[in-house]
């Protein structure tokens, strides 16, 4: 299951088992209750059916003179002793029984009134489990079989997007070798646009081989920084690292993450804000100066965003394509202040 999947799952499992749990723990709290009323009931008949006779050996008796102080027929329970007081049948008119029951035996009874309440208690709670595991699955169909329609429809149009998005690019580019114009220098940044969304779309619905190329960094890297400045001409991108670094690693996911990671800076950045790219042989890291990130534990979960803009979908490739190629990804971020995102090509050295 991914993640919207499980988060529906336990919420659909949790709502229904506290619901049930809730409403069987009140129906045990009176049942346990009801059960304490019987027992006491039948403990007092007992007791008044041993006043006449004086025959049953769990019970003791005193004789009492008789007083108006003395509630009679009623159960009374102290801290050491249990006993009822019934008027003395061969003598009503002068004394009292007081008919004693061992309070060792009637903590017993209650102890294993409680045990049994427990025992049931538990098996309600298994059965109710099992019954909400049954629920969250059942629930979970209608939103997995939206899922597959959504990724099925998702990839028909990572199908269909391939060729009209070569085809601009390829074409745009023939343009720019013939004129000069800004228009044109437009079409392509666009066309570039798209064929970067269009890849983050292939990341996730598509299994992409996985080459090692050898790529100099700072002309990796200048090319990206020039990208992006032409589509954000407002902010400064500097690029500031070590001359003559050359990594092994796939180039398209490489590329993938770095642009994620250099549109959010940007997306998310001030008016005339900054862009800082900093590189040398075991790391990548951009800081800008955007408005920040107030979860950043979160920032790595597919379809998370904290404003209107964007799918909620690049960090969650960054973490994808790092995970393929062997890199670590770490974002820090104060709010109001800004973020910065490092690409660890060795990850001991992820506190640099």
């Amino acid at each position: 299951m991914n993640r919207v999947e499980t988060e529906s799952f336990f919420k659909s499992f949790l709502i229904f088992f506290i619901s049930l749990l809730s409403v069987s723990t009140i129906a045990l709290y009176f049942h346990n209750n009801e059960q304490k009323r019987f027992y006491y009931e039948k403990m007092l008949s007992t007791m008044d059916a041993f006043s006449y006779s004086l025959n049953k050996k769990q019970f003791s008796y005193e004789i009492l003179p008789l007083t108006t102080h003395i509630k009679m027929h009623e159960l009374i329970i102290t801290d050491s002793e249990i006993y009822a007081v019934f008027p003395c049948h061969q003598n009503p008119q002068a004394s009292l029984i007081k008919v004693i029951y061992p309070y060792d035996m009637y903590v017993e009874s209650i102890k294993e009134q409680e045990q049994k309440e427990i025992i049931l208690f538990v098996i309600i709670a298994l059965i109710i489990s099992l019954l909400s595991l049954l629920f969250a699955r059942y629930s979970l169909s209608p939103l997995r079989k939206s899922l597959a329609i959504m990724e099925d429809f998702l990839k028909d149009i990572i199908h269909d997007l391939n060729t009209p998005v070569a085809s601009i690019l390829l074409n745009s580019q023939l343009l720019k070798r013939k004129y000069s114009d800004e228009e044109i220098e437009r079409i392509y940044i666009s066309g570039q646009t798209i064929t970067g969304l269009y890849k983050n779309l292939e990341v996730l619905y598509r299994e992409l081989p996985i080459e090692q190329n050898n790529i100099e960094l700072d002309t990796f890297l200048r090319e990206r920084v020039r990208f992006f400045q032409t589509l954000y001409p407002s902010l400064t991108l500097a690029l500031e690292g070590e001359a003559d670094v050359t990594i092994v690693i796939n180039k398209e996911m490489l590329m993938r993450i770095i642009d994620n990671l250099l549109s959010n800076a940007c997306k998310y950045n001030r008016q005339n804000g900054r862009v800082d790219i900093y590189y040398n042989r075991e790391y990548i890291e951009i800081i800008d100066t955007g408005i920040g990130i107030i979860n950043v534990d979160k920032v790595f979960n597919r379809f998370y965003k904290e404003t209107k803009q964007g799918l909620g979908i690049g960090l969650h490739i960054v973490k994808t394509l790092s995970s393929k190629i062997g890199v670590k990804a770490y974002i820090r971020s104060q709010y109001g202040v800004g973020t910065s995102a490092k690409v660890v090509f060795n990850s001991t050295n992820e506190d640099q």
